[in-house]
């Protein structure tokens, strides 16, 4: 089993759009309004907005002839988590929106007044781009929705690293405010453990609008676009990938385990050097209760480490063979409700 890309796997990553991620629960403004924010930023930039240019500036490989996107960050593709009942419509969603004046209806699929309003608000913006001689907008290519028990960590870790395995050639971006608790720590966890989301984002507000309950109005113009995205970028926060070593050294440990029941401390030492840490880091794995001193120089798996073995070793079997979004969509099939942008 080989830990890591591997060259071959590096040579071959390609960009394009991004992929948004995102768990979600009866409030699809969850995922439309920093989408919403996303958005304006794009035709923000399309304008020749100094600061929404640098927002996108390192995203995606816009010279790419053919590419999806000419525009570098250009939503490629959203993926969102959710519970059964919400993605079949049995649920009561959360939302209005003041800007398009949507209501919810008695019970509909959560991708609905996601559809609905992201076509509306690029047709806007779009309008203004046209007038100004821009490139328009898109909607996102691609838009699935994952059925998971929302209270269960295990099941959404399970099944967003399989996820992230599929796209790891993708630039994604991972939405950390839509859904439950459980669902967004195993994004964060997942995601920190496959090293796969190149950013994590929030943007904060009190209300299940669609839009930013912040902004004033539906920007009309290229002057109204602009002035937004100035909000925009003081109220979007994100981290950089959770590339703390962690998920790398519980892989290895769970690896360096397989038929011992006792592993010596100069192997854990040589992980952790090997990631940058030394041996006062042992205290923190023995405190998390990923590994127990054994006599003087010996560790025994800690019960942590065994749930996180059964987990990470699924995660394990994906990474072999789900290195495309086509082999994902295969497997898991029977969980997978596909929406489709049809603006």
């Amino acid at each position: 089993m080989v830990l890591g890309w591997s060259s071959q796997e590096k040579l071959k990553v390609i960009k394009v759009g991004v992929y948004h991620v995102s768990g979600l629960g009866t409030s699809p403004g969850a995922v439309t309004m920093p989408l919403t924010c996303v958005y304006i930023l794009q035709a923000a930039a399309r304008l020749g907005h100094r600061g929404a240019s640098d927002f996108f500036k390192f995203s995606g490989e816009s010279e790419k002839k053919g590419s999806y996107e000419k525009a570098k960050g250009q939503p490629e593709a959203l993926i969102v988590f959710d519970s059964k009942e919400a993605i079949e419509g049995k649920l009561r969603l959360n939302y209005s929106s003041g800007w398009f004046n949507l209501k919810p209806k008695n019970s509909e699929p959560v991708h609905e007044p996601i559809v609905s309003y992201l076509c509306k608000l690029i047709g806007k913006l779009n309008d203004t781009l046209e007038k100004n001689n821009a490139e328009g907008l898109k909607p996102p290519k691609y838009f699935y929705l994952v059925k998971v028990d929302y209270q269960n960590f295990d099941d959404v870790f399970v099944k967003a690293g399989a996820l992230y395995y599929a796209i790891r050639r993708k630039e994604v971006w991972t939405n950390l405010i839509g859904g439950s608790n459980q669902i967004n720590l195993a994004l964060m966890i997942s995601g920190a453990y496959t090293a796969v989301p190149s950013r994590y984002y929030y943007v904060f507000q009190n209300s299940n609008r669609l839009e930013p309950e912040w902004l004033s109005s539906l920007p009309k113009d290229a002057n109204k676009i602009n002035a937004h995205s100035y909000i925009i970028l003081e109220k979007w926060y994100q981290f950089p990938p959770l590339n703390l070593g962690i998920g790398t050294i519980l892989r290895e440990l769970t690896i360096e385990f397989q038929g011992k029941s006792v592993i010596n401390k100069k192997e854990v030492e040589d992980i952790l050097e090997k990631r940058g840490y030394t041996e006062k880091f042992l205290p923190k794995l023995i405190e998390a209760g990923y590994i127990i001193p054994e006599g003087e120089e010996g560790f025994k798996k800690g019960p942590f480490i065994e749930k996180y073995m059964e987990l990470f070793g699924k995660l394990e079997d994906y990474r072999e063979k789900l290195d495309s979004i086509s082999k994902w969509k295969k497997e898991f099939r029977d969980i997978i409700e596909e929406g489709n942008f049809e603006c």
